[in-house]
């Protein structure tokens, strides 16, 4: 989940809206501390204005997505699994920029049972050539000429995503795999790892009935 930072604050307008930022920053002089804010401004457009005013911290992503696409009528014309790698996109470079953080929450990252985005799996056309076993892998996305290198612990990850499975299912098995890491620790870790691999194309979403 993700809500506005506290350092941050939006206004929003017809046609989009304005964020400005102002995190302390800190630095040493002398042996004295000094404090100092240190303003952004972002301009946002309608799309991304209304998304960020409705992530508040108690919806998900997929939530948010949910409404938005619900209130527009927008699945009749583009399929919700095209826009869903967008909103995540956006999140994470909000996030990064310091307008949005990140709230991990282990009730809610585990339910990800809608009837949109429920299911994920790998891109078919994405070649995954498998370094030492203590190294990991590296995947190439042939659709946008981008390589990730991952972990073992991603390696091990992204494999489960052969077949379309949820969320619930991938940290079930990673939690088998990983039983000395926490549950919490576990399903945070592999939203993460599923929303950067959505967003860069390396995993999809496939909408199921029911």
């Amino acid at each position: 989940m993700y809500k506005l930072s506290k350092d941050a604050v939006l206004e929003t307008f017809e046609d989009g809206g304005l964020a400005l930022i102002l995190p302390e920053r800190r630095l040493e002089q002398a042996g004295r501390v000094l404090i100092y804010p240190e303003r952004r401004v972002v301009e946002l457009n309608s799309s991304a204005a209304e998304i960020v005013s409705l992530l508040d911290g108690h919806r998900t992503v997929e939530q948010v997505l949910k409404e938005i696409t619900n209130y527009y009528d927008i699945s009749r014309e583009i399929s919700v699994t095209k826009i869903y790698g967008d909103v995540l996109q956006l999140c994470m470079e909000l996030n990064q920029n310091g307008l949005l953080e990140f709230i991990p929450d282990l009730e809610e990252s585990m339910d990800m049972t809608t009837a949109i985005a429920t299911y994920f799996q790998r891109n078919p056309d994405v070649v995954l050539r498998e370094e030492d076993p203590d190294e990991g892998a590296l995947l190439f996305n042939p659709d946008t000429n981008q390589v990730k290198v991952i972990n073992t612990t991603g390696l091990y990850i992204f494999q489960q995503f052969g077949e379309a499975r949820t969320l619930d299912e991938v940290v079930d098995a990673v939690q088998k795999g990983f039983d000395e890491i926490p549950l919490e620790q576990i399903a945070q870790d592999v939203q993460e790892f599923i929303e950067g691999m959505v967003a860069n194309g390396f995993i999809g979403t496939v909408e199921k009935a029911g």
